[in-house]
């Protein structure tokens, strides 16, 4: 049997955003650390070897949940890379009081092209777009956050500057209706754990729409 066919899905929608975010994470650091070590040589191979697993993975958790049976795994999917072609330009401010996932999200957007900005703390985040509101072409927000939350921080950016498409991200769906987060002026609403292909696949709709 091929196991990138399977006959019967017995996965869920939270448990493939589960396993997505697993990979995701694993991709992340094993790159990083590739990256810090430099040169070539036997755990550059390893490092490799398991980025291109967790490539495959991710590949087949998004195969079970939408049921892409009989379609080829592409190239560029399985090693991460963009093709120069697909690379997007702009600056993309990212606000999330965990600096794992600032710096995990900037990952993803630093290798499509992008210029990112990232910030642990909401309220500096605010300052820097109150002092210059053209300072992004979007914003990629976390929702729960100390001192100023991210529906606090999307109202103030709305009434300074409607036009800036915002993704908002958060593990509480329920709090936030697509009503009262359009009112917002939230373009994207994405769930945690984060799922990286929807997260730039929806970077690149705000950004080339």
């Amino acid at each position: 049997m091929n196991p990138l066919k399977p006959e019967n899905s017995s996965i869920t929608r939270e448990q493939g955003h589960e396993f997505a975010n697993i990979f995701s994470i694993i991709i992340a650091n094993a790159e990083m650390v590739s990256e810090k070590m430099g040169a070539a040589g036997p755990v550059q191979r390893q490092l490799e070897r398991i980025i291109t697993a967790c490539h495959r993975g991710e590949e087949l958790v998004r195969r079970i949940r939408n049921h892409e049976d009989g379609q080829k795994i592409h190239e560029d999917a399985l090693s991460g890379a963009a093709s120069p072609a697909t690379l997007l330009s702009g600056r993309v401010l990212v606000v999330d009081d965990e600096p794992d996932v600032v710096g995990i999200i900037s990952r993803y957007l630093l290798k499509e092209g992008l210029q990112v900005q990232g910030m642990i703390e909401s309220k500096c985040a605010w300052e820097r777009l109150h002092a210059d509101p053209f300072c992004c072409d979007l914003m990629i927000t976390d929702l729960e956050m100390p001192l100023l939350s991210g529906t606090e921080l999307c109202r103030k950016v709305y009434e300074l500057r409607p036009d800036l498409p915002v993704i908002v991200i958060t593990g509480y769906d329920r709090r936030v209706s697509e009503s009262p987060a359009a009112d917002l002026g939230i373009r994207e609403l994405m769930l945690k754990p984060l799922d990286r292909h929807a997260l730039l696949a929806a970077v690149r709709r705000l950004l080339t729409s």
